[in-house]
Formats: C-alpha cells, structure tokens, sequence
C-alpha cells in the first residue's frame, strides 16, 4: 500500500479499511509502503508472500498493480485498487471495483441528471486509465443525454478549456492535476458544472484547499447506497466499527480493500489450492456491492460505480448504480 509518494491520500483510505476488516475477522495484518512506485509493489508481492502472509492485497493503483501482475503470473493478485481495464483483464487478477471504462460514463449519467442537453468538455490525462476512461464514455455518449462538444489535454492552457462553448467540463487525471484545473476554471467559468475523478476522495476539500460545493464524482461505494451483503457485514456496520475505532471518515477506497480483503477470503476458505479458479467462478456481494468477474476477460462486471454531487460540505449521494 501507499504510505508515501503520489497515492497516499489513497494509502491512508486503504489503511483505514483494511484496519477495520481485521480487526471484525481477528486477523493479523503487515503493511508495507510501495512509495507509489511500481518496481517497489513489484518486488515486494513476493517477498510478502514468503513471509508466509496467507494472502497479499493490493497494490493501489493501476501502474502499481500492472507491474505486480506483469511480473507475478503465476500468483493470484487480489486487486482492490487498480481500475484500468487492461490490468484486470492480466492473468491471474482478481479485480473487486468496476473498469476505468466505467468511470466516466457514471459522470455522464450525473451531468444528464443535473443538466440535461448539456454540452460537455472533457480533459483527459495520458495514460491507460484516461483512455479506457475515455473511450468508455465516447461508446455510451449516444444513450446519454449529453453532447461531446471538445477534447482537451492537462496541458492545455486553463484559458483555452475555459474559452469552450460548454455547460460542463470532465477531467480525468491525476489528482493534482484535476484539483489544479478545478481551481483555475472555478475562477474563470462558474456557471460550468465540474467534475472528475479526485472528488468522489473524502480528503477532497482539504485537498483542493477550498469549498468543493457543485463538483460531481464517480465513486465504486458511498455509505448511503443500500444493500444486503451475502458475505461479511453491512455498511451500517462497516460505519459504526469505523467510528468506534476512530480512523476519520471513509470514502470508496476504504470500502474496496475491505471488499477484497472479504473476497480474498471466501475464495480461499472454498479452495486453497484454487481460490483462483473459484473467483473466476464466484457470484456474491459484500456492503461494497456485487461482485462477479466476466469469465472471458477476467474484468469485474456486476460492480456499479455510482456519483456524488458536493452539497454544503458532504459528498451527497447523486445517482446510485449510474455505470
């Protein structure tokens, strides 16, 4: 997990659910710190796993998760933090959020909701996740009430995506850079309905160091949305032990290693020589949601992302199962 380096807002989500999941099962767990970095998460999968760890969860983190799979291919890798579709589809991964691909089809949904006709701008980081991101989005743009009018990159000038003729603007990309842009086209185009990736964080506001009042997100868990797991506890309770034991709010990312933590789990309690071969099989639920992986491609296909819409201070729940 991410202690350090560029996920560790992340990092202290992913701490915080998978505190929680051992104490509720009584197990032990060992974290180390990856830095963020995909060489490190490489080389310290194994090393965990012959530390005699019953399993390995994680890394955080699409770059960081291809890496462990790319070089661990014989090893089940319990993904809880990478969403780009060609990661999930690896060998031997086992994915519990939905694909990147999804991502922005949930923001879709949310601007149609909130603005319906509108005419949208997006601003698309490089890299797998931004395009699966992407070209998810352009294949669903025709079911949805909305008009792709402009593309842009982070590297375009604020002035330049603020000067489109647009009701709203979608970024996707790194956190930093997302809040950057936020920042300069709140300044410029306040009548523009934002939204991206880094709000549906529960750190947001402290991130953007300001009001997120009107930014919409994607997010794969929001403590609101209402379900009957088959397998561990519900959210009330995943809530209720997370305020007895303190660690702060929790937001999606929490919710997704508890999740795999639970998965992991169950697969291995069915088979210990193939907790592979029964996840591949495996239909259940958990408070974060459904969970079953498409048996061609590996991705996770029964997990809905839903989208929260910033009102007064809280990340209130918009649209539940939008993508």
């Amino acid at each position: 997990m991410p202690v350090t380096g560029r996920y560790a807002v992340q990092g202290a989500q992913v701490r915080a659910g998978l505190e929680l999941w051992a104490r509720r099962a009584g197990a032990s767990i060992l974290l180390e710190d990856d830095g963020s970095r995909p060489e490190r998460a490489a080389r310290l999968h194994p090393e965990l796993l012959g530390r005699a760890c019953r399993f390995v969860l994680g890394p955080y983190g699409s770059d960081c998760t291809r890496a462990v799979a790319g070089e661990r291919r014989e090893a089940v890798v319990w993904n809880h933090g990478a969403a780009a579709d060609d990661v999930q589809e690896m060998p031997g991964v086992v994915s519990v959020p939905s694909p990147a691909s999804r991502y922005l089809v949930a923001l879709g949904h949310a601007v149609a909701a909130l603005r319906p006709g509108a005419a949208v701008a997006l601003v698309i980081a490089g890299g797998a996740f931004a395009r699966f991101a992407r070209e998810g989005l352009e294949r669903a743009a025709g079911s949805l009430d909305l008009d792709l009018v402009a593309w842009f990159s982070f590297s375009d000038p604020p002035a330049k995506i603020a000067g489109a003729r647009c009701d709203a603007v979608l970024a996707c990309g790194p956190v930093k850079r997302e809040i950057e842009l936020f920042r300069s086209l709140a300044a410029r185009r306040p009548d523009v309905l934002l939204g991206g990736v880094s709000p549906g964080l529960a750190a947001f506001p402290s991130l953007l160091g300001g009001d997120p009042e009107g930014l919409i997100a994607p997010v794969q868990w929001h403590p609101d949305l209402e379900n009957a797991p088959e397998l561990g506890p519900a959210s009330a309770e995943v809530l209720a032990d997370a305020e007895a034991a303190g660690p702060g709010e929790l937001d999606y990312v929490a919710a997704q290693a508890y999740a795999a933590a639970l998965i992991a789990e169950r697969c291995l309690e069915l088979a210990r020589d193939d907790p592979l071969g029964v996840a591949r099989a495996l239909r259940t639920s958990t408070f974060f949601g459904a969970f079953e992986l498409d048996p061609e491609t590996g991705v996770q296909r029964a997990h809905r992302l839903s989208a929260i819409h910033w009102r007064s201070g809280g990340r209130e729940l918009l649209l539940a199962d939008a993508a």
